[in-house]
């Protein structure tokens, strides 16, 4: 197995009315983000936005819980946090996999031609020794060209109902069990 990384995509991804846009980077999705991280063994967390006051807003706190008082104060946060790597762009993150290009999977909270269910990309990754890279749109989701990269898209998380707008914490929470929850028999 190869490992497996996140992409918070803030930039470029879709608003209500299919535009492209950027979004704003939230303290708590980096917090929750990263600790889903630890918590099921995903390598990195890349938060991605263009923006430069927002990556610096960015990399200010995760400089607060990696060193000094917010490492003391909570040593389990700062372990997590060590995940996250704040880049510009989608093809920098592809940039940090120099010696062997991912195997890049989008996600989506709709179904696509190029859907996988999560039995078989767990498979996929089991098997595979290629690094595996998972994209997260924020806003409302990829626009087509970020799709069209993606080598597959993973199955909607899908409830009960018709709605499906779930918070990118919750979905990678959600997606992440998914994929690398242990199951045991009740």
């Amino acid at each position: 197995m190869g490992g497996v990384s996140l992409a918070i995509v803030h930039y470029p991804v879709l608003d209500k009315q299919g535009n492209i846009v950027a979004t704003s980077i939230s303290n708590l999705e980096m917090h929750d983000a990263a600790r889903s991280c630890m918590t099921f063994g995903v390598e990195l967390c890349y938060i991605v936005t263009p923006l430069e006051r927002q990556r610096a807003i960015a990399e200010k706190l995760v400089r607060h819980w990696k060193e000094g008082y917010g490492r003391r104060y909570n040593p389990d946060r700062a372990e997590a946090l060590e995940k996250i790597r704040i880049r510009n762009s989608v093809g920098e993150v592809m940039a940090d996999f120099r010696t062997m290009d991912p195997v890049v999977i989008g996600t989506s909270s709709r179904v696509r031609d190029t859907s996988i269910g999560y039995d078989a990309l767990r498979a996929w990754i089991e098997t595979d020794p290629r690094p595996f890279l998972l994209l997260f749109g924020t806003g409302w989701g990829l626009p087509a060209d970020i799709v069209e990269r993606c080598e597959r898209t993973l199955e909607p998380i899908r409830g009960r109902g018709d709605y499906n707008h779930l918070s990118l914490r919750v979905a990678i929470g959600i997606i992440l069990d998914r994929l690398f929850g242990r199951r045991t028999e009740a």
